[in-house]
């Protein structure tokens, strides 16, 4: 035998809510039932017949939802939720039915249920509590209906046969004795008392059945369900001494029954702003899915232009190289032959060099590591080796991680700006500095060359439009500090976490 899953854990601030409405409704029932018994009842037939239709709205809708959910979710306790709220709903759509079409000459003020409609009533919400403790201890015993529609079928089925037989005034046992005069109020049978205690005790198990699975699973309307059937439990118990039948009075079951039909209502909210929540999140996390898509298209198409790079550009400019040394060892060429040879050579090298560059630099942006500064020191201590320049790297150890675009757009920048310094800024050594502040990453290249004025330099001069552009891909800016004579300062500040919308680049002119 299995046995019930029951989740262990201290009183929370919900359980604290529980217990205080279950020990007030207590009290308050004491105090109602002792002697003298007054009879808390209204007499308002329209009222009444209003509250019923109410009920049965929101229990429809209820059951409509719980349906939903397994379908979704193909929670099991759902489906007995779903069947449970059908038989409260038909019920109360029979009563209602009944009673106006008994009163069909009568005025809505007038029309009032029979005491043969309380079977109606009374029968649907006892299976109603029935089928939720069902469905809450095969839940928690991790079991499912194996026919859920059969069983959902069954249930109306049995509600509509419920109410044929009370319109076809079928030998019922009596819920009511007593006279049913205004002054005095009807009093339950036995049957009566035993049937109504017996759906208080129903809604009260279920309440707590439903309180374990909303701590196990933590569905938002579950936990507001709990609640509200300890408000049905009630309802029922105060049913069972204050009935509510000929001439229509409005009893405290009744208020009961529509603080439980309240409650409901808020279960249906809650659930609903769940669920909007739950789509928000995956609308996040898809969108988070379809951005990390887009950088490994990115780094994929980074490695296969790399190695296109290496095994052709390069390879060609090597082969060329090698001609052009073997063509100026010629004793036979002329002075002029010879320099024009010199002067392709070192272009051929200087373009080796660059495409070199290139495809570290490539191969590095692809790099999926999340650490930035080994990834920027490895191309620094490249480019040193290759062009002489005494370069100067500072990164701070508690540099957060990077996105992966954030750091290819982030390399890109310092190389083009590295490759300025050596076409343009004749400086002897160059200061590369990477810095985090208040969740943005700062990038600094500052050389000691001969500097220039930014405002004399048209937007595409020396990469520099580009360099922007790539700093707004990541939402980030750039600014540019330059004085003739005295070196060029470059400044890239991006946010850490990236940005779906690029801010626009403030700072110096290009």
């Amino acid at each position: 035998m299995t046995d019930i899953a029951i989740p262990r854990r201290g009183l929370d601030p919900v359980d604290k809510v529980f217990l205080g409405t279950t020990l007030g409704l207590t009290a308050l029932s004491i105090m109602a039932f002792a002697p003298p018994n007054p009879a808390l009842r209204v007499v308002a037939p329209a009222l009444d017949l209003t509250l019923d239709t109410i009920a049965m709205v929101v229990t429809m809708t209820v059951a409509g939802l719980a349906w939903i959910r397994f379908r979704e979710r193909h929670d099991a306790f759902a489906v007995y939720q779903a069947a449970a709220f059908l038989a409260i709903a038909l019920g109360n759509l029979g009563g209602v039915v009944g009673t106006i079409v008994t009163h069909g000459d009568s005025t809505l003020s007038t029309v009032e249920p029979g005491p043969e409609h309380l079977h109606i009533f009374a029968w649907a919400r006892l299976l109603g509590g029935a089928l939720i403790v069902a469905g809450g201890v095969a839940s928690l015993r991790g079991r499912s209906p194996a026919h859920p529609r059969t069983l959902v079928l069954v249930v109306g089925l049995a509600v509509l046969a419920l109410i044929f037989l009370v319109e076809a005034n079928a030998p019922l046992p009596a819920l009511v004795d007593g006279p049913t005069g205004d002054q005095v109020a009807p009093r339950m049978t036995p049957f009566g008392v035993g049937l109504h205690l017996l759906g208080a005790v129903l809604y009260g198990i279920g309440a707590w059945l439903t309180r374990l699975l909303w701590r196990r699973d933590g569905s938002i309307g579950d936990r507001y369900i709990a609640f509200g059937l300890i408000l049905a439990a009630f309802a029922q118990l105060h049913a069972a001494v204050f009935p509510g039948t000929h001439p229509g009075p409005v009893t405290s079951a009744d208020v009961l029954r529509l603080g439980f039909d309240i409650v409901l209502l808020l279960a249906i909210e809650a659930e609903a702003s769940a669920i909007m929540r739950a789509l928000r999140g995956a609308n996040v996390a898809l969108e988070a899915m379809r951005a990390a898509e887009v950088d490994r298209a990115a780094i994929d198409e980074r490695t296969r232009l790399s190695r296109e790079l290496h095994d052709g550009l390069a390879q060609a400019l090597w082969l060329a190289k090698l001609k052009l040394a073997r063509l100026t060892a010629e004793s036979h060429l002329s002075a002029d032959a010879q320099a024009l040879a010199r002067e392709a050579t070192e272009a051929v090298e200087l373009g080796l060099s660059e495409a070199r560059q290139a495809v570290l630099a490539i191969r590095i942006s692809a790099d999926t590591s999340p650490h930035f500064g080994p990834l920027l020191s490895r191309y620094l201590e490249d480019h040193a080796d290759r062009f002489g320049l005494r370069v100067e790297f500072d990164c701070r150890p508690d540099l957060p991680a990077l996105p992966a675009r954030t750091q290819a757009e982030l390399l890109r920048i310092a190389q083009e700006a590295l490759a300025n310094v050596r076409r343009h800024a004749g400086a002897s050594s160059v200061t590369v500095r990477v810095e985090h502040y208040r969740g943005e990453v700062l990038l600094t290249v500052a050389d000691d060359g001969i500097g220039f004025d930014p405002a004399s330099v048209a937007d595409a001069g020396f990469g520099l439009s580009a360099m922007r552009e790539r700093a707004a891909l990541v939402g980030g800016r750039l600014t540019i500090n330059s004085v003739p004579g005295h070196g060029t300062e470059i400044l890239v500040v991006a946010p850490i976490g990236g940005a779906a919308n690029p801010a626009s680049p403030v700072g110096g002119r290009a």
